[in-house]
């Protein structure tokens, strides 16, 4: 619960197709910041897992359970703590079912050329393999003006890319 008192936490989604660097970045945008950082890969389902490492795209049903555990574990951490978690989010029913779920949120989606995502996914060690990189190019919706999305390049260097999105958030 907020309050005057317990104002809510900050609250960032890193979205984007799979192999793009939402981990990496995220990763050095919470140390920036200074709040938890949740990795949204960690709360698939072992189905979710054996499919995708499978070659199979999952459906949205398939997404329902995963986005629902994401956005439980979200909403429960910013209640202490500023909180960045990845997601790739492609859909923006996907994104406002987050937003249900957790609350007020901010969003820094992540491009780069289809070429540099393929090459960072076939040097990765990962449950989604690089034969599912159109089926994510293609389901990807792209965040809408009211969405206040910070877009990111992700071929640009990491630390200045965390410099901007501090910036573009007010940090």
């Amino acid at each position: 619960m907020t309050s005057p008192a317990h104002p809510p936490r900050l609250c960032v989604l890193v979205m984007g197709p799979s192999g793009v660097g939402k981990t990496t970045f995220a990763q050095a945008f919470s140390r920036a910041l200074d709040a938890r950082f949740i990795e949204g890969d960690d709360y698939h389902t072992p189905e979710n897992r054996a499919a995708m490492s499978a070659g199979r795209p999952l459906t949205d049903e398939m997404r329902m359970p995963w986005l629902s555990a994401l956005a439980e574990a979200v909403r429960q951490s910013r209640v202490t703590r500023n909180t960045v978690f990845t997601c790739s989010a492609l859909k923006r029913s996907y994104r406002d079912l987050l937003r249900e779920g957790i609350g007020e949120m901010r969003l820094i989606c992540l491009t780069a050329p289809r070429n540099l995502i393929r090459q960072r996914m076939v040097a990765r060690e990962h449950f989604m393999p690089a034969e599912l990189l159109d089926s994510q190019i293609e389901a990807l919706e792209l965040p809408t003006p009211e969405e206040r999305a910070i877009m990111l390049e992700m071929s640009e260097e990491l630390d200045a890319n965390v410099a901007r999105a501090m910036d573009l958030i007010g940090c």
